[in-house]
């Protein structure tokens, strides 16, 4: 009984440890797999829309780095044919979980989403 209290105390303590940071891509990843296990009732979650508007507010200021980069003529990061391009939310986080899992664990969710900005709209050079 003492050993599994034990073992019990040891797994809470360490799995807040194995957790990703907030912001990471592999945390928006993990939060978006526990709403999918969800299924439709992932829309009543309250992280639903907090993810929402973090991705929302993200793909916004990639998309205002590009308009930005463009006025001052500078080369941009990905070529979709509006500087506000469409990113599905299953393409997204598609796009996401082709990331090592390595890179992906301590990536800003701005940089993933960039990556995958730029898979779908690659510049020809």
């Amino acid at each position: 009984m003492r050993k599994t209290f034990l073992l019990a105390v040891a797994l809470s303590v360490a799995a807040p440890a194995l957790a990703a940071p907030p912001g990471t891509a592999q945390n928006f990843l993990d939060r978006a797999n526990r709403l999918k296990a969800k299924g439709p009732l992932a829309f009543f979650d309250a992280d639903y829309k907090r993810m929402k508007a973090e991705a929302t507010e993200v793909g916004k200021s990639i998309g205002d780095d590009r308009i930005a980069a463009e006025k001052a003529g500078k080369p941009i990061l990905y070529c979709s044919p509006k500087a506000r391009a469409k990113l599905g939310s299953y393409e997204f986080l598609d796009g996401l979980e082709a990331i090592p899992a390595a890179e992906r664990q301590n990536m800003p969710l701005k940089a993933a989403m960039l990556r995958v900005l730029q898979r779908k709209y690659p510049c020809r050079r």
